[in-house]
C-alpha cells in the first residue's frame, strides 16, 4: 500500500456509489478480482505499469475485458484509476474498501502481532476471545515480529491490547520500583 489517505478517498467514494446502487458487496468480489488480474508482478500489472502502451489503448483493453465480467460502476472506476495514474494504489483501495463493507456487516478487523506464528490452535482461541470481546464477528489478520521477543499485540480498531513481554517486564519493573520493602 503507498498512500492510505489516497486509497481511503477512492474507496470510500466508490462505497458511496456502490453503497446506493444497493451492489455493495458484488463491487468488492468484482475488485478483489481486479486486483488479482492487474497484480504489479503479472504481465497486465506489467502492462498498466509500463510506459510502453498509450493510455487510450490500455483503457480500451481494460474496458473490452472488465465489460460484462464486472459491475459497470466498477469498469468506470477503473477506468479513472487509468486516467489519474492511480492503479498502483488498487491494493490499498482494496483493502480500505474490504475495511467499509465489513464495517457495514457488523464485522471488526483486527490485527495480531506476535513473536512466532500463531498455531490454529492458539489462532481459534484468539479469534473466540475477540469475538466475544466484540460482541460480533473478526476477521483476524496475523503478523510476525522478532522483536517482540515473546507475547503478542492485538490491534482492533483504534484499541491496542498489549500482551508482549516486554510490556509485561516493564509493568513488574515499574511495580518493583513503587514498591517499598
Amino acid at each position: 500500500m503507498r498512500d492510505s489517505n489516497v486509497a481511503s478517498r477512492y474507496a470510500q467514494a466508490l462505497y458511496i456509489v456502490t453503497e446506493r446502487r444497493g451492489e455493495t458487496d458484488r463491487a468488492l468480489e468484482d475488485l478483489r478480482v481486479l486486483g488479482e488480474i492487474a497484480k504489479p508482478d503479472s504481465r497486465t500489472g506489467a502492462m498498466l505499469a509500463g510506459p510502453l502502451v498509450l493510455l487510450s489503448d490500455k483503457r480500451a483493453v481494460f474496458r473490452k475485458v472488465l465489460e460484462g465480467r464486472a459491475l459497470p460502476s466498477v469498469v468506470l472506476f477503473a477506468d479513472l484509476l487509468l486516467r489519474k495514474h492511480r492503479f498502483a494504489e488498487l491494493p490499498g483501495i482494496v483493502h480500505q474498501f474490504q475495511g467499509l463493507v465489513e464495517k457495514k456487516h457488523g464485522i471488526h478487523r483486527a490485527t495480531v502481532t506476535s513473536a512466532v506464528a500463531l498455531t490454529a490452535d492458539e489462532r481459534a482461541r484468539l479469534q473466540s476471545e475477540l469475538e466475544r470481546l466484540t460482541a460480533g464477528p473478526v476477521t483476524l489478520t496475523e503478523a510476525v515480529d522478532a522483536e517482540l521477543v515473546g507475547g503478542a499485540n492485538v490491534r482492533i480498531g483504534d484499541r491496542l491490547i498489549d500482551r508482549s513481554v516486554k510490556t509485561l517486564l516493564e509493568a513488574i519493573e515499574q511495580q518493583l520500583y513503587h514498591t517499598s520493602v
